[in-house]
């Protein structure tokens, strides 16, 4: 079996590192794996790239790959992968992206030996469906895989395609990197933080449409009932001053908000164990919420918004909490996980299991492999779910 997947992109954001992840563990199973990203811009570092070379994966050479079209550009990678595609011979073409379905679509199509087109939506909502989208999910590909069960369901009367061309895919993460451990990691101690701290984390882009505003006030609310309480504020952005350093500094909170920046490798799987907690509003650009199920792999509960697909992924009251949008019902849900403490062992350990038997890279590639066979090779269909 052979595979070549394709990510319009250089940057390590959005679905990257699921791409990436799913080609590895491809490539463990004995399946033949190329790759290709996008060219860095300005000298700057193709942390796609990096990560490819983390993995044992070389990428193609000579291509941009642009994350937008390009008039220009787009024309000649097509032409470059049809060359490629010829050499490498793949069975299945997968694709992460609309540009790169774009390009290597028709690089695909215009072949002698046509390959099977693969394409993965990472959305947690049914996209509304544009011409283009719905043109590269129609005769563009021949199998959608969803990451969730709720747009599986309601892709194909959606945009018009036949049920059995569409997957559902259960997101994965590195389980062995994001493992449970007891007690503080010694990163606490940086951070200021106690063993008695109740302390409540997030991790985004400190962007206005993350809703930042939300978490201050309901934060604000819980504080006067639990006064152990501690924030831990996990990135940066363009409006990080506005939208969490100036809420952070009410007085309600004075004194309990830290901030750590980004964090990455080992550094950012401890920091996700000091949490008692993790909040999550909305998805960000990775529509998978993979920071969600990466924080359940560690064994810290989640209290998640009823939005997106993050109800599919937190099982209220088994693995996290899922609360109402308002900041009043998300208080609620910390001075109740804060004030019961065998709640909050029982959610740790219900995210934990949840995380292993259903977040493994592994199994996720085995249920891939399992669909490109049926598309390259025949037989019975694999299940939808």
């Amino acid at each position: 079996m052979r595979a070549f997947h394709l990510y319009a992109n250089w940057k390590w954001t959005g679905p990257a590192e699921p791409a990436v992840n799913l080609a590895a563990s491809l490539r463990d199973r004995g399946v033949a794996v190329g790759f290709a990203c996008g060219r860095s811009v300005a000298g700057l570092e193709n942390e796609v790239e990096g990560a490819l070379a983390e993995r044992d994966l070389v990428p193609a050479a000579g291509l941009r790959l642009g994350k937008h079209r390009n008039p220009i550009f787009d024309p000649m990678d097509r032409r470059a992968l049809r060359r490629i595609f010829e050499a490498f011979r793949p069975a299945v073409v997968h694709c992460h992206l609309p540009n790169d379905h774009r390009i290597g679509g028709g690089a695909a199509r215009a072949m002698k030996e046509r390959p099977k087109v693969v394409r993965t939506l990472y959305e947690g909502e049914t996209p509304k469906m544009e011409k283009d989208l719905a043109a590269l999910l129609g005769p563009g590909a021949d199998a959608v895989l969803c990451v969730s069960r709720t747009v599986a369901r309601e892709l194909p009367a959606r945009a018009g395609i036949p049920p059995e061309k569409v997957f559902f895919v259960e997101g994965a993460v590195d389980l062995a990197r994001f493992d449970s451990r007891p007690g503080l990691p010694p990163l606490a101690k940086e951070y200021g933080i106690r063993k008695e701290d109740f302390v409540v984390g997030i991790v985004a882009r400190m962007q206005k449409h993350r809703r930042f505003e939300q978490f201050f006030d309901a934060l604000a609310l819980a504080a006067a009932r639990v006064p152990s309480l501690k924030v831990l504020l996990v990135g940066r952005g363009t409006w990080m001053e506005e939208v969490a350093v100036k809420p952070a500094a009410r007085s309600e909170l004075a004194g309990k908000a830290i901030f750590t920046g980004y964090r990455r490798g080992a550094e950012y799987v401890d920091t996700l164990r000091c949490m008692s907690a993790k909040v999550y509003l909305t998805p960000g650009s990775d529509g998978s919420c993979r920071a969600v199920r990466e924080v359940m792999a560690v064994g810290v509960p989640i209290v998640a918004a009823r939005r997106g697909m993050l109800p599919e992924i937190v099982e209220d009251g088994a693995s996290g909490l899922v609360f109402e949008d308002s900041p009043e019902s998300l208080a609620e849900a910390l001075v109740r996980l804060a004030s019961d403490d065998a709640l909050r062992k029982r959610l740790s350990k219900g995210a934990r299991d949840a995380a292993a038997a259903r977040f493994g890279l592994p199994a996720q590639a085995a249920r891939v492999e399992s669909i490109y066979r049926w598309l390259s090779e025949g037989g019975a269909r694999p299940p939808t779910e």
